[in-house]
């Protein structure tokens, strides 16, 4: 019985250690966000269709006009919105590294050559 008891009250502890945070992405920690999860929950019902002129994944020539600087420009767009498009893609909770690894997704499925940062 004493043996059931600690056994009990060691899995309730280590229960009590573990935490997991739910980000909407996919992610089960605080510092992981899955971008490929993140783009098909949160962008991909305008970036994979181009809804009202939205540049598209995958074609570059959607993103030609683009500023040079546009990756540090777009996850700016990206989280306070440009023009038509909303910020955080209309869902105004959704945490930043989850806007980050979205739009990193984008970038590398349409510029796969690119160089990394």
């Amino acid at each position: 019985m004493r043996r059931i008891a600690t056994l009990i009250a060691a899995g309730l502890a280590l229960g009590a250690c573990v935490h997991h945070a739910d980000d909407g992405a996919g992610g089960a920690t605080d510092d992981f966000v899955n971008g490929e999860t993140a783009f098909l929950e949160n962008c991909a019902a305008c970036h994979g269709t181009g809804v009202d002129g939205a540049p598209r994944i995958g074609e570059p020539g959607d993103w030609s006009d683009r500023s040079n600087l546009w990756q540090a420009v777009l996850m700016e767009h990206a989280k306070s919105g440009y023009f038509g498009m909303p910020a955080r893609g209309g869902k105004s909770d959704l945490p930043d590294r989850v806007v980050e690894a979205a739009a990193e997704y984008m970038l590398e499925q349409t510029f796969p050559d690119r160089p990394g940062d």
